[in-house]
């Protein structure tokens, strides 16, 4: 990735700085490509990677014609005609087991008995369950028909050669990775993962651990939205605090630049005197190659919210208050994150859900993207049984709520329109 002037980074004038969350993302995700970093992991260790090839069946599956139950392979034809009242007596004439490769071709009004995963013989074209026959030394008697087909699975019935198993760009899960199993495969490519630094801002911070001073108070931010992002799939490589100066927020900035491709602040994004990350975001971007892309969001918790490319890094600076930056963490960095590793699906996702309980304290002059839980197309905007803290500082809550500028308040029922976290 590169920012220099011929980056094709969105420009924006003055006014244009503050943004629908909308715009601000598709600003940011401009100014983004994936990684071109992979590597080769065993299989057991791909799960939830970002696979970075397209892989496609070299074998079928499965690999022959498969019996799918315990039971006697025979020719449905031969039993067409069978009823309870007229039943169908056929010899048994081969025993077929799995991995005791195939057996000799069935004759006409004959039967093998076979065992589920075995080689299904020539000329056979169904299973009858063992519980269905009646067997008496080396014969069975069958009491009803089957339809060609039942109760095996053709060669190549579940994949066929050619057929594509993963896309670059795919999640990688177990199903996935088994199917590469069935391959033959041991190991996959897939992207690394993007790396990450987080800066907290602001003189009364101290970072846990740390003696606490009388005025101060412990850095929440930094372990919320660390756990938080490590879960994306980011690869976090510093985080660290830092007191409201200029000169040592630019020294830290500036160092994370030069191998972190996502770089979060907490803090020191409003307009106050002491709010510097504007500056070193600009400052900074001028040096190596970029631009600040807005300075703030329409729409509230997450108002002010700060994005600019710099070099080959993102840069998104997050209000100092937690809830806030959850909020704005929540809908801007998932598809960053995303799109860094490589996923060929990336934007914010949006669904509809029906509110499960109240929620009345609508804005009138301001969008408003609140947290809360979804459970199948049921939204909760508060917990059912309490619980400690925001609806930002908790795991289950794993949507955001999309509320207009001077909408009614939510009421049980109403339908809702969801971004999912």
């Amino acid at each position: 990735m590169s920012f220099g002037s011929s980056h094709a980074c969105p420009r924006f004038s003055a006014r244009q700085t503050i943004l629908p969350l909308e715009k601000a993302l598709a600003a940011l995700l401009a100014c983004v490509r994936p990684t071109a970093q992979t590597l080769r992991l065993p299989l057991l260790e791909a799960d939830g990677r970002v696979n970075a090839a397209d892989i496609f069946a070299s074998l079928p599956q499965p690999p022959f014609d498969r019996a799918q139950v315990d039971g006697y392979a025979l020719r449905s034809a031969d039993i067409a005609q069978a009823r309870p009242d007229c039943p169908v007596t056929l010899p048994v004439v081969q025993y077929l087991y799995a991995g005791g490769g195939p057996g000799v071709p069935l004759p006409r009004r004959q039967a093998a008995r076979i065992t589920t995963g075995a080689m299904m013989p020539p000329g056979a074209d169904c299973v009858m369950w063992q519980e269905d026959t009646m067997a008496e030394a080396s014969r069975i008697t069958v009491r009803h028909s089957l339809t060609p087909g039942r109760n095996y699975r053709p060669c190549g019935h579940d994949v066929a050669v050619g057929q594509p198993l993963a896309r670059r760009g795919d999640v990688l899960h177990s199903g996935t990775l088994g199917l590469l199993a069935g391959q033959g495969h041991t190991h996959v490519r897939v992207f690394d993962k993007p790396t990450a630094s987080m800066l907290a801002t602001g003189d009364e911070l101290c970072p846990p651990g740390h003696p606490l001073s009388e005025d101060g108070i412990y850095n929440i931010s930094g372990t919320l939205l660390g756990v938080r992002l490590q879960n994306m799939g980011a690869r976090i490589l510093r985080m660290e605090t830092c007191a409201d100066s200029y000169d040592r927020l630019r020294l830290r900035v500036e160092a994370m630049l030069e191998h972190s491709r996502l770089i979060i602040t907490t803090g020191g994004v409003s307009f106050g005197p002491r709010d510097l990350i504007s500056r070193v975001a600009e400052d900074l971007a001028a040096r190596h190659g970029g631009r600040l892309l807005f300075r703030g969001l329409h729409m509230k918790p997450g108002a002010m919210t700060l994005g600019a490319a710099i070099g080959d890094s993102i840069l998104l600076g997050l209000s100092g208050n937690p809830v806030a930056a959850a909020a704005a963490f929540g809908l801007l960095a998932g598809p960053l994150i995303r799109k860094m590793s490589g996923r060929a699906h990336y934007g914010l996702r949006r669904l509809r859900g029906v509110m499960r309980n109240d929620f009345g304290s609508c804005s009138k002059d301001a969008r408003r993207l609140m947290m809360a839980r979804l459970e199948g197309s049921e939204v909760f905007m508060r917990p059912e049984n309490g619980g400690i803290g925001q609806p930002a500082l908790r795991d289950d809550y794993n949507c955001f709520v999309d509320i207009p500028a001077g909408y009614p308040p939510l009421r049980r029922g109403m339908k809702v329109d969801i971004i999912l976290a």
